[in-house]
């Protein structure tokens, strides 16, 4: 198992950042020795940490139901009396409690918004831990860049990641995936003369060359450097020889650019 981080966030609380699969991140918050985890794409990894912890699973967290962020739902439900919380979608394994847009969970000492984002998917959550200042994103908003368009519009993605714009700069966002450097690539190819994006693409090199960990970053990073989050900016939509244009048009225009650059 591989820990990326583990980080105090409160009094006996602690945030354990694990990457899965290939490049999957999934996180376990622990209290009092209980955990609730965000999107376990596999089981091994957390039932090696609870084991190691000895930590009691209360909840699940499921942002969407791919199954890089679903695949450890089976085997910790089996193995604990976990609770699994996700969107109202039958695709979502074990689904025994779906929220959505404004509701509030409060697990142990955490109380935890929930937002309704669509695009990626549909459904699609965010869960942001306002006390805390924490977002975990999943695949809607990645540290650079943004998830594909599976299921959802142009006009439904850049609706879902305004939502997040409006969270404080100093929200820390943990996202599902390890996608960092590709992103910050594309974003200069586009976004070519910002000087903060080329800064933060040298770091993001340089820490994945000794093997760390890009993520998380803040809301304020992303809004100078995450060229999905900068379709308003009339210098931007200029770079990219556009000009007054509705912000999900430049969007989906960025979007399409990004999509045809991995095929």
């Amino acid at each position: 198992m591989t820990f990326i981080e583990k980080k105090e966030i409160g009094d006996g609380q602690f945030l354990y950042q694990l990457q899965i699969l290939s490049d999957n991140y999934t996180y376990v918050l622990t209290w009092d020795q209980n955990a609730l985890v965000v999107d376990p794409g596999e089981a091994d990894p957390i039932l090696d940490l609870l084991e190691k912890e000895q930590l009691n699973l209360v909840n699940i967290l499921v942002t969407h139901y791919h199954d890089d962020h679903t695949g450890g739902i089976e085997a910790l439900t089996k193995k604990t009396e976990c609770h699994v919380i996700g969107p109202d979608d039958s695709r979502v394994p074990k689904l025994e409690q779906s929220v959505a847009e404004g509701e509030e969970l409060v697990i142990g000492p955490f109380q935890i918004e929930v937002f309704s984002t669509p695009g990626h998917t549909k459904p699609h959550l965010v869960y942001f831990f306002r006390a805390l200042h924490l977002l975990f994103s999943g695949d809607l908003l990645f540290t650079g860049g943004c998830g594909r368009l599976f299921e959802g519009t142009p006009q439904e993605m850049w609706n879902s990641l305004e939502k997040v714009l409006a969270l404080p700069d100093d929200t820390l966002v943990y996202c599902g995936h390890e996608y960092t450097v590709k992103n910050l690539e594309f974003a200069l190819s586009v976004d070519p003369d910002n000087e903060a994006l080329k800064k933060r693409l040298e770091e993001a090199k340089k820490r994945r060359s000794e093997g760390k960990s890009t993520v998380p970053s803040t809301l304020a990073e992303e809004k100078v450097t995450n060229p999905f989050l900068r379709v308003k900016s009339q210098e931007f939509q200029k770079a990219l020889g556009l000009s007054d244009t509705d912000p999900a048009l430049t969007f989906a225009h960025i979007r399409q650019l990004k999509d045809e650059s991995s095929s």
